[in-house]
């Protein structure tokens, strides 16, 4: 296993917790998890005879999932919670257009006559 691929793997990871609003990154919870498990998979990987590309699978779900939950959460964010839309700025938002319509003017009793 070469080195380069897993520290891509924790600059994708930290760079999806810091798109995900995460203060600080460095020294942070999810971090110093992401960190623990890379450390115990280093040499143990292949002592027990785990899957060859064990923490590469993981760090890759991890990866996946932060990812996924901040695309999730953009999404949500823009078709979520806006109350009531008229049917001009459902279709605006799904992609269609609305005909022009004429505009009915009703017109109420003639006055004179009853």
């Amino acid at each position: 296993m070469s080195y380069t691929a897993p520290v891509r793997q924790l600059r994708n990871i930290a760079h999806e917790l810091r798109r995900a609003n995460v203060a600080k990154v460095q020294g942070s919870q999810g971090m110093n998890y992401i960190f623990k498990q890379f450390r115990i998979n280093e040499t143990t990987q292949e002592q027990y005879c785990k899957q060859k590309e064990e923490m590469e699978f993981m760090a890759d779900t991890y990866r996946t999932y932060l990812e996924s939950q901040r695309l999730y959460s953009e999404l949500k964010e823009e078709y979520h919670g806006k109350g009531e839309r008229s049917v001009h700025q459902t279709a605006k938002m799904v992609g269609f257009n609305m005909p022009n319509e004429p505009r009915v003017e009703r017109r109420g009793k003639p006055k004179g006559k009853e």
